[in-house]
């Protein structure tokens, strides 16, 4: 039931022969089919082909096991989506690397097709996204060790020299103070827009805390710093206020006790970071057949919404965080009842009714739940209300039901 079904697929087919065409430079304007909206997509072969994992802005680290179905050290190619940019680095925040240490070889990657990551080619441990600066306190800057001197707040997104948003503060940072659930990058190099790949120097990883140092090889030295917000924070109260959790990529209902911090039935306010989606539903019950109607569900995009007045107020029982498609064996889906007709495999992430092909939108009449995995079928894929929404879990589905049967447009899913 998607409107921009038919605009997504003619996107497609103009780009359809555009793989092997591709040169390592980066292609600002060009798309490839398959990565929906995602701010970067990592495949582990050349030329985007292989497994492939879609990431929102942030900071994904390999020893958190956060790179997704593409893994540690499997990288080949990058695409970053038009308004991004991206650092990769062959180190991740091992416990000798979290806030000292280096992340050993550091690119930067413009937006565009980087159809070979060269010497990071199945060497890439962490991967930073970053949007467009955004105002805020999640990071504090500062000019001397201790938090004293001249000091810079920062929110989310990528702040360097070469675009001015580090202000006096470029090559003079000495601290940084950086909150939970919030991570830094920072670099002694910054690169120019346009760069197809650069050699940012020196890197550090910083989690959430008080460093009053960045490191005496790091002094006055930072020209880049790539801040990761937690994909989604939902409170109990207006405007960010009150019980307070934070969600990174999954599915996740009250039934399973996963939204015990900030309570069931009691979210006021959202923070989606930039690049991902969420999908907040009234209900949570799998019912006795493995499936259950998720009643009213939306879908919020990044930025904070207040819920006070709207349907979904202290009625959140059901929460989806992902950024896009990805590669795996979570759900097979059938254009007919019964597992017949056209089918289609789908990883971990988020999918649209350009992403549900061969079988298409407003098709599937049964699937297979394989293991562990969640899925999450609607019949709309945008708006205040995404229509009918049901929740799989691990069984074999003769018959989606009557009211999404050809009706799907959205599917959402994680182990």
């Amino acid at each position: 039931m998607s409107i921009r079904r038919s605009l997504a697929v003619g996107a497609a087919v103009a780009t359809a022969f555009l793989p092997g065409l591709l040169s390592t430079a980066a292609a600002q304007a060009a798309v490839i089919p398959g990565v929906g909206s995602a701010p970067l997509v990592a495949y582990a072969d050349r030329n985007f082909t292989g497994a492939k994992q879609s990431y929102g802005a942030g900071v994904f680290d390999a020893a958190k096991k956060e790179l997704g179905v593409v893994g540690n050290d499997a990288i080949t190619s990058l695409y970053v989506a038009s308004g991004y940019r991206a650092v990769a680095c062959d180190n991740g925040g091992s416990d000798g690397n979290v806030n000292k240490g280096s992340l050993g070889a550091c690119r930067y990657f413009d937006a565009g097709l980087h159809a070979f990551v060269g010497d990071l080619n199945d060497k890439i441990s962490l991967l930073a996204v970053m949007g467009k600066p955004v105002k805020g306190t999640a990071v504090t800057a500062y000019q001397e060790t201790k938090f004293t001197g001249a000091s810079l707040p920062l929110g989310s997104g990528g702040f360097g020299q070469v675009a001015g948003n580090l202000a006096t503060l470029a090559d003079s940072v000495k601290s940084l103070k950086v909150t939970d659930g919030y991570r830094v990058v920072a670099c002694d190099n910054d690169a120019k827009p346009g760069t197809a790949t650069v050699d940012l120097g020196k890197c550090r990883l910083f989690r959430g805390g008080e460093h009053t140092t960045v490191g005496g090889d790091m002094e006055k030295k930072i020209s880049l710093v790539a801040v990761g917000a937690p994909p989604l924070i939902a409170t109990s109260d207006a405007d960010m206020t009150g019980l307070r959790q934070q969600f990174n990529p999954g599915v996740y209902t009250a039934f399973a006790n996963e939204l015990a911090t900030v309570g069931n039935d009691k979210i006021t306010s959202l923070r989606v970071a930039d690049g991902w989606r969420v999908v907040g539903c009234r209900n949570d019950s799998t019912g006795l057949s493995g499936q259950g109607d998720l009643g009213l569900c939306r879908m919020f995009g990044a930025g904070e919404h207040g819920l006070a007045g709207n349907a979904l107020n202290d009625g959140i029982s059901t929460l989806v965080v992902q950024a896009g498609p990805a590669s795996g064996n979570l759900l097979n889906v059938y254009a007919d009842r019964d597992f017949k007709g056209a089918t289609a495999t789908f990883g971990p992430g988020l999918y649209t009714a350009a992403d549900l092909a061969p079988v298409g939108n407003d098709a599937v009449s049964s699937l297979r739940v394989p293991g562990a995995g969640r899925a999450v079928l609607c019949d709309n894929d945008s708006g205040q209300n995404l229509g009918a929404c049901r929740l799989f879990v691990k069984s074999d589905h003769l018959f989606v039901g009557a009211d999404i049967n050809d009706k799907t447009s959205l599917i959402a899913l994680a182990p």
